[in-house]
């Protein structure tokens, strides 16, 4: 979902190709089921720890601000408009070596007061020069570690590129294998067509701009692959998304989730989506399981959502922007505990990523459901956006 405040630097940035500008591109935080409360778009949650899988370090949400590092989302305050994003160059996710060099720029239109890298939560390096670009040598200990780049600037706004995960030296071993359901497993099939449970919203997307140009058609036979998709479509102006939401009312008893879809973007407009986002979630006694993810095609690689931290995290999954025809996504996820819900397993297209990364819930006022959602991001050109998905099935057990 992209980030608000953009300027036209953005588009000179995508016009030079440039990956990733963190005011650009991204996403912004998960929004509320029709007829919930959304708790706060942009808040994370309180507390001093977001759980990773027992390699991915804890992080602290409540750090001192003036770091560059803490708080909520990790260095948003643009409430002047001064800063629209920080492209993070290097280095890339996924295995690094001890010894990096972070490369980011920043685009602004105030002096910058401060620099920082962020290692886990902590400045691994500070500087006050107004430069608009550094680039700058730092350690990384062995295992798996979040790293980020954030500045502020004379006006007193602040702003951080993506997070990325980085792993220095032997990854952790994780299962990539898809687990066989029980034969009591309850098996929901093409849900794409239980027209009931769908709604559409754009300003819960939270976006850059809101539209009211969408749809989302039911019973298509082209393109289709049961004889039954489902068509999303999603206009309006540039950076506009639409976040379209099956929810499925109800307290349920399962904590193990396998959610089987196949998805298919209009050819002639694919390198037009910034990214896919594919989210299911559970909310249960007032906790939100925000189990989302999302194809980051305007960064090139998958990125998974931390919750409790309000940010999306870059994983070392390539994902660049799709080939024609149909593409098969398959996620497992379970609940391990009242408060916690982690990404197991990925496959996209046949080939099988272990996650493996547990998150923080949020507390909610929202009542009790399964959800379900597929969100539209639009990029800076604002070209009209269709989306099929067919074949949804969801088992729980």
């Amino acid at each position: 979902m992209p980030r608000l405040l953009l300027t036209s630097l953005c588009s000179f940035a995508i016009a030079l190709q440039l990956l990733f500008i963190a005011g650009c591109g991204g996403s912004r935080p998960m929004t509320s089921p029709v007829g919930g409360n959304n708790p706060g778009s942009g808040s994370g949650g309180s507390g001093s720890s977001g759980s990773g899988s027992g390699t991915i370090p804890t992080i602290g949400y409540n750090n001192n601000p003036s770091t560059g590092c803490g708080g909520a989302e990790s260095g948003y305050n643009n409430q002047n408009g001064s800063i629209s994003g920080i492209w993070l160059q290097t280095p890339a996710p996924g295995e690094n070596p001890a010894n990096v060099t972070v490369n980011a720029t920043a685009y602004t239109s105030a002096p910058i007061t401060q620099w920082t890298v962020c290692l886990d939560g902590q400045a691994a390096y500070q500087s006050t020069s107004p430069v608009t670009s550094i680039s700058q040598a730092i350690s990384i200990p062995a295992g798996q570690h979040l790293l980020w780049a954030s500045v502020s600037d004379a006006k007193g706004d602040s702003d951080r590129s993506e997070i990325r995960l980085i792993q220095n030296g032997t990854p952790p071993a994780g299962n990539a294998a898809l687990p066989t359901p029980p034969a009591s497993a309850k098996v929901l099939t093409e849900m794409q067509n239980v027209q009931s449970n769908w709604s559409i919203c754009s300003l819960c997307a939270a976006g850059t701009n809101v539209t009211s140009n969408y749809t989302m058609t039911f019973d298509q036979s082209q393109p289709s692959l049961s004889g039954s998709s489902m068509e999303m479509y999603a206009g309006g102006p540039s950076w506009s998304n639409v976040l379209f939401k099956d929810i499925l009312p109800g307290t349920t008893p399962y904590t193990h989730f396998l959610w089987d879809f196949w998805i298919y973007h209009d050819p002639a407009v694919e390198n037009q989506f910034w990214s896919s986002e594919l989210d299911f979630y559970v909310v249960r006694s007032g906790q939100e399981f925000m189990a989302g993810s999302q194809c980051d095609f305007g960064d090139g690689y998958w990125a998974t959502w931390d919750s409790q931290g309000s940010r999306w995290l870059l994983d070392p999954i390539p994902c660049p922007h799709w080939t024609p025809g149909w593409h098969h996504v398959q996620e497992y996820d379970d609940l391990p505990n009242s408060t916690q819900y982690r990404y197991d397993t990925l496959v996209l297209d046949g080939t099988p990523y272990a996650i493996n990364q547990t998150w923080t819930t949020n507390p909610t006022t929202w009542q009790d459901q399964v959800g379900l959602q597929y969100q539209l991001d639009q990029d800076t050109s604002g070209t009209p956006l269709h989306e099929w998905v067919d074949k949804v099935t969801l088992t729980m057990w």
